[in-house]
Formats: C-alpha cells, structure tokens, sequence
C-alpha cells in the first residue's frame, strides 16, 4: 500500500508540473505560434535592454546638493512650564525660535546658480547648501516666485558640476524619469519610474502645469529635479499625494519650460515680469457653451477691470475667446499659460464669440501685479518688500469696499515680510511716498528704488477713509 501510495503522489506531482508548463507558462498566440507568458516576457526583455541607470546617475548626482534654510519662527514662552497652566494667561511672552528646513535643489550653471522650491525658503533668514562633496557653502536668495513655487538661489563658486533644462514639452507620457533628491534627511537618494500624466492642476500654485510621475517623491525631494534619460532636467519636484504621510506613487513636477522664464526673468530683475490682461475667466466645455448658446466650446470672460489691457482693447463680460493669435484655446490653463509666458508690451489677436458672431481683437499686453520687488547697487540685489500692489481703480474700490479710486491698493501682505512688519494691511491704499503724490505701482518702484536698503520711507495711507502716515523701513 505505501508502494502505491508513493507512486501515485510522484504521478500526481509530475502531472501538476506538465500543466503548470503547458498552461502557464506557454500559450499560444493568434498565430497559434506558441510564446512566452506576460510575466516571463517581461523578465526576459530587462535582461535584452540591459536597463541600467547607473551612468546616467554618475553623471548628474553630482549637481544635486542638500538645501538647509534657517527661519525665526515666535514661540509662545511658558510661565509655569506647562501647556495647560499657560493656556489661562494672554499675555505669556513670546520668544524666538531658529527653525530649520530641508529641501534639495541642483545646480544650472558652473558659476553657481541654483533652482530649489519657494516653500523650501519659505520666510528664511540663510541658505545653506551642502554638496554631494560635503562643500558648504551660503547662498543668496536672487529671487523667489510663490505664483509657480519656484525659487532661485546663487553660491560663490566656479566650475561647479551642473545640469541642463531639458524640453519639457517633448516628454511623452510612459517615459522613464529619475528624481534625486534629500528625502526623509537621506542624502542624495535615486527613484525611477515614469511620466504618468501631464497638464495636471492641483490648486497648490496659482500657474500649474504639473507633470505627475510614479517615481517616489517624499519630504526632502521639494526642490530636487525629475530626470529624462537625456540627462537634462524636465521637471522639478514639488508636489505629492500622501494620505499616509509617504510616497503613493502620485508625485508631481513643474516642467522646465516653465522654470526656463522664471530663472531668465529672476537673474534679470530679481522678480517675474508676467503678462496680463485684466480679465476674470472660466472654462466653458462644449455642454456649458451650448447651455449659454455659444457654437463652440472656449474661454469666458466673466469680468473685465478697468483701464487694463482687455477694457483698453474693448473685450466685454461674455466673450468667448476660442483663439489666440490663431491656436485653439479650449481651457482656462491654456489662455493663462499664454498670457503668463508672454511680455509686457507684446501684440496678441484674439478670436472670440460675441452676440453669435465671430471677431478679431487685437490686445496690447501689459505687466501683471506682483510682488513688489527692486534691484539696486553693483551686487543687483533683490529686496522683497512683501506685499502685492494692484493699480486702484473704481472696479477694485468697489470690491474692497475703499472710499477712494486713486492710487495703489495693498492687495497681500506676506506674514512676517517686510510690509507686515511695517504694519501695512491688505485693502490698504498708499497715495503717496515722502512728499510725491503715486498713481500707479511703476511710480511707487521708482520712488522706492532710489533708497538705500535700510532706510525708510513716509507712506501716505488711505485706510477705510481715514488717511495716515507709516514710516516704512526698508529691508537691508
């Protein structure tokens, strides 16, 4: 019996093998020819690609540095040293604290420029950056622009390794990508993985055009950048996906085209110069247009403010833009894209749809509010008041609810900058800087620009009708 028993476990067993064979690993294809399963197809053709990063990896590892920046964060003190005694005094003294942050960044140019995250600098007081060698040195902040997340920063430094912006224009969904980066403090970790999606929009910064990519992003990598198989930078890391807290497979990267403008116009004016229109807009999909009896789908325009580009050009409330100088817009993203990447002063045509017929505008571009910001002296430094100033005008004294129309109204205020500190509030109008009278934000720069870094100024201020002086000191 056990003779039988045992010759019928090893006839069961070589049965089991002979099906598994014939059955899951060979099958036959629609050429009844008889192929590899999926599984060992896939590890047979790794094997033929001989896929292997290491190259690629020895090569630009070495631009990619270590980002530490140092803020002054005010922590409330403890009277008794304990939470819950102090909960019941308002007026427990405060006290500074040095708060560090970690990012990452790379280098663009052998004389030391650096691309890194905004909110990797967010409020800093230094900059440091660490090499791959350990070489530490301190960076100067040459520009910041929140609007993209973007921030550009410069060592004291020649010959240094560096990295080339690639097209990101030209990056196909499904190709491999690299992120390197500081994540979770470890230094200079590699991730591979794909372009998932493009064109994503996430609501994280005011100009997105994000590309999503499976490569693990984790805390650390802000700043670090996304790798073609060229070498060339397509992407910087930004943004990811985490409900628990680490990587998902969902991270995103602003594209390098974007990054382009926003170094060029950083190293030139310590600020990004953007068209603009003066129009609110909304996407209308092919439904909503035919919901608003409209041919085609578009971009509406919801409001026009006043004395900008669109009134000066005559666009009203309910065009429908479908065209700019003769590309098809159909999304929101697309038209700010195009007006954000072009120059004050630039010509464009617009085709739009007005009361069921067709027509051609032609508008003149003008310079977008932002971030006032000057350059000044033989080291071209950037001094960053913190606040945003829009030109006054009855449209915006309406919305703020101001009693005046005239000069230029304190749109932001950024905590812990220098208007903040100055106690500037935002739906503040200032109307005049020491003894001169301002109607626009370029009056307000020029005037603010012949100061020394240090000194201050008189700001006349028009606050819900009352009207008052603020000495304004001027970052050093």
């Amino acid at each position: 019996m056990k003779k039988i028993g045992f010759i019928a476990g090893i006839s069961f067993l070589a049965g089991a093998l002979f099906f598994a064979f014939t059955f899951g690993y060979l099958q036959k294809s629609e050429t009844n020819n008889t192929i590899l399963s999926p599984d060992v197809a896939k590890a047979d053709s790794l094997k033929v690609t001989g896929l292997n990063f290491a190259p690629l990896v020895k090569k630009v590892r070495p631009a990619v540095v270590k980002v530490l920046s140092e803020s002054i964060s005010q922590q409330k003190g403890s009277l008794f040293g304990d939470d819950f005694w102090d909960q019941f005094f308002f007026n427990t003294p405060s006290r500074p604290e040095r708060v560090t942050g970690v990012g990452s960044g790379f280098i663009i140019s052998k004389d030391g420029y650096i691309i890194t995250n905004n909110h990797v600098l967010k409020d800093a007081v230094k900059v440091k950056i660490i090499t791959i060698n350990q070489d530490e040195y301190t960076a100067k902040i040459v520009g910041t622009d929140p609007k993209t997340d973007l921030a550009l920063l410069k060592i004291k430094a020649d010959d240094l390794p560096y990295i080339s912006l690639g097209d990101s224009n030209e990056v196909e969904v499904g190709e491999w990508v690299l992120a390197i980066g500081n994540p979770f403090y470890q230094d200079l970790s590699v991730t591979a993985g794909i372009i998932s999606a493009k064109g994503r929009q996430l609501g994280a910064a005011e100009y997105e055009d994000f590309l999503q990519t499976d490569a693990a992003i984790n805390r650390g990598n802000s700043g670090g950048p996304l790798i073609n198989m060229e070498g060339k930078v397509i992407g910087i890391n930004s943004v990811i996906i985490a409900p628990g807290g680490g990587n998902v497979g969902i991270g995103f990267a602003i594209p390098s085209n974007m990054a382009q403008k926003v170094v060029r116009d950083l190293k030139a004016n310590g600020r990004v110069v953007r068209g603009w229109f003066g129009i609110g807009i909304r996407s209308l999909s092919e439904s909503d247009a035919k919901e608003f009896d409209y041919p085609v789908a578009g971009v509406l325009i919801v409001t026009v403010e006043n004395n900008s580009p669109a009134d000066k050009a005559g666009l009203k409330r309910n065009d429908l833009i479908i065209e700019v100088n003769g590309k098809r817009i159909k999304s929101d993203s697309d038209l700010k894209r195009i007006i954000v990447d072009s120059s004050p002063g630039d010509s464009m045509e617009l085709t739009i749809h007005r009361d069921e017929g067709k027509k051609r505008i032609k508008i003149k571009v003008g310079e977008a509010p932002d971030t006032v910001k000057y350059r000044i002296g033989e080291e071209d430094r950037s001094i960053d008041l913190g606040m945003v100033l829009v030109n006054n005008n009855r449209s915006l004294a309406r919305e703020y609810d101001l009693r005046t129309s005239k000069g230029i109204l304190v749109k932001e205020v950024k905590r812990g900058g220098a208007a903040s500190r100055n106690r500037i509030k935002p739906g503040d109008v200032i109307f005049g800087v020491n003894r001169y009278e301002i109607e626009n934000v370029s009056e307000f720069r020029e005037l603010i620009a012949k100061k020394e870094p240090g000194s201050s100024v008189f700001l006349y201020i028009n606050r819900y009708g009352d009207e008052f002086i603020i000495k304004f000191k001027l970052p050093e």
